[in-house]
């Protein structure tokens, strides 16, 4: 692992894009954090314009791209969605320069019904969200080829436990379903109990993001975060062992939009390159929560 340096996280008033620019600081990286939401320590601007928010000749050692828009935002406005996801993409690559630049990609560019994808696996996009961090990934590959940007992409599955959410659950609902579990609350969950969804701890995610940013050699410029397979059922288990009686809380209501968002995802990732994560992947579900409290 190289020394950390400057890293710029695109997206870091976000969710993830926030746990990742704490992580960098934590481990001693010097982090600028841009997004289009003003927010105390922040560069705020349009990713499609960054540069433009920046002195000229700024530079960093490496660039983590998390700043997108999200599965269900893009349904409902593909304009934006090609403007951020692909777009954005593009002028954050040009503005990177020769820094190390890591894109966020998603579970989302495989929509075809594969079980158990690994890197070699062709994307099969079957929403718009899909679609974008396709077309983002294959932009990262041609630069990389070209020998114009040092770019990796690193495909992420559903990121649990999340502490914030916004609106109504959709794929992500584990997080909300244990949430309000651990909290005495009822939940409904919005697919059926066996449906296995992609999952990796928050943690994960953030440590091999860090690890692609700062990682001297890489074993490929296309890496997976593995993930488990869990379903509400197997939530729902995992919290009884602990003890929380979540099973008489959580009721189920299959949502059509939900459902036609996840149709065709992988129930999880699996990689080619498992001495890259071996150490940060998580064990099983049980682990996850053990992890996390709240």
């Amino acid at each position: 692992m190289s020394r950390p340096n400057s890293v710029l996280v695109t997206g870091g008033a976000g969710f993830l894009g926030g746990c990742i620019a704490q992580a960098l600081e934590r481990s001693g990286a010097r982090v600028t954090r841009f997004d289009r939401a003003a927010a105390p320590g922040v560069v705020a601007g349009d990713v499609g314009r960054i540069a433009e928010a920046f002195p000229p000749g700024t530079r960093f050692d490496a660039v983590i791209h998390a700043a997108a828009i999200t599965t269900q935002a893009s349904e409902a406005d593909p304009d934006a969605a090609w403007a951020i996801n692909v777009e954005g993409t593009r002028a954050a690559l040009r503005f990177a320069g020769g820094a190390r630049f890591v894109l966020l990609s998603s579970i989302g560019v495989f929509g075809g019904g594969e079980a158990e994808p690994d890197e070699a696996s062709p994307p099969r996009p079957a929403s718009t969200y899909g679609m974008t961090k396709t077309v983002a990934e294959a932009l990262l590959a041609d630069t990389t080829r070209r020998g114009d940007a040092d770019a990796v992409v690193l495909r992420l599955p559903i990121s649990v436990l999340r502490t914030t959410r916004i609106g109504p659950p959709g794929a992500g609902f584990i997080s909300d379903l244990v949430a309000h579990a651990r909290r005495g609350a009822r939940f409904t969950a919005p697919l059926a109990p066996d449906h296995a969804l992609p999952i990796a701890s928050v943690r994960a995610g953030v440590a091999l993001a860090r690890r692609a940013a700062l990682a001297a050699d890489l074993p490929a410029r296309l890496l997976h975060v593995p993930s488990l397979a869990v379903s509400a059922a197997v939530a729902i288990a995992a919290l009884e062992a602990e003890d929380v009686a979540a099973s008489g809380l959580v009721d189920f209501a299959p949502d059509p939009v939900v459902e036609r968002l996840v149709a065709g995802w992988p129930r999880r990732l699996a990689t080619r390159f498992p001495d890259f994560s071996a150490d940060l992947a998580d064990a099983d579900f049980g682990a996850i929560l053990r992890s996390v409290t709240f």
